[in-house]
């Protein structure tokens, strides 16, 4: 990857990588984090609708379907779009892309495996990358994720966000997570859902039936987890007294 000098950079933390096919760099880590991508002649960056920030006058942008109708409905299904936009550089260029959270991104250089993605995490992928929705059947609905993940393929850069910080963990023996904490995590692993231990019996039926608290993603193997450093849910339920309530009669 060639040295990043970008025109328009924020202040804020920055992380780069020498392993990307890209030249990147994320700024404002790990609370505002925002993409620049430089872009040489001819180079491609694909990303979700509305992540755009600013580009450069030698950026064409067109959104379409990526990798036919079938690829576009499972990325729906994962909590995507279904059109993803493509920047295209006619000559040296640059992109910034914001998530929708306000939280982290990561890049991860995949070399001919799998990652899988909790819904809504993936921003945009270089060349080479195939998204596309993978059926989790139970597992994925009793995780209150939905029933479908996104699986990122193929051999190039991919970037995905979270809600608050993200943490990378080497698993070796095994990890157990909370489901609304698991942001992506490497095809090599295996996983199931159940319910955490130590749970009454009638608090097991009910997260069980309805998704509430307590479900856990119990991760075997070898691999790479991301888990985020907070959960939208609890934030939710957080700041709900706070706010205002309109009076009846």
């Amino acid at each position: 990857m060639t040295e990043t000098s970008f025109v328009h950079a924020p202040l804020g933390k920055t992380s780069t990588s020498t392993e990307g096919k890209l030249a990147f760099e994320i700024f404002e880590r790990p609370d505002f984090s925002i993409l620049g991508v430089k872009l040489r002649a001819g180079e491609k960056v694909f990303a979700e609708p509305g992540a755009m920030a600013t580009m450069t006058p030698g950026v064409q942008m067109k959104s379409g379907f990526r990798g036919g109708f079938g690829r576009s409905v499972g990325r729906l299904f994962g909590g995507e779009s279904l059109l993803v936009n493509t920047f295209t550089a006619s000559q040296d260029s640059e992109v910034t892309l914001a998530p929708g959270p306000a939280g982290d991104m990561v890049h991860h250089r995949l070399r001919g495996g799998h990652l899988m993605l909790q819904r809504g995490a993936f921003v945009a992928h270089s060349d080479g990358i195939d998204i596309s929705g993978k059926w989790q059947g139970a597992k994925g609905f009793f995780s209150g994720q939905g029933l479908v993940l996104l699986k990122a393929s193929g051999d190039g850069d991919v970037f995905f966000n979270a809600y608050g910080a993200i943490m990378e963990i080497d698993v070796v023996d095994g990890l157990v997570v909370d489901t609304g904490y698991v942001v992506a995590f490497e095809d090599t692993l295996g996983y199931k859902v159940s319910v955490m231990p130590g749970l009454r019996p009638g608090s097991k039926i009910k997260t069980f039936l309805f998704g509430g608290e307590g479900l856990v993603v119990d991760f075997e193997g070898r691999g790479k987890v991301w888990v985020q450093t907070r959960d939208v849910g609890p934030f939710l339920r957080w700041v709900t007294p706070f706010r205002p309530q309109k009076s009846r009669g």
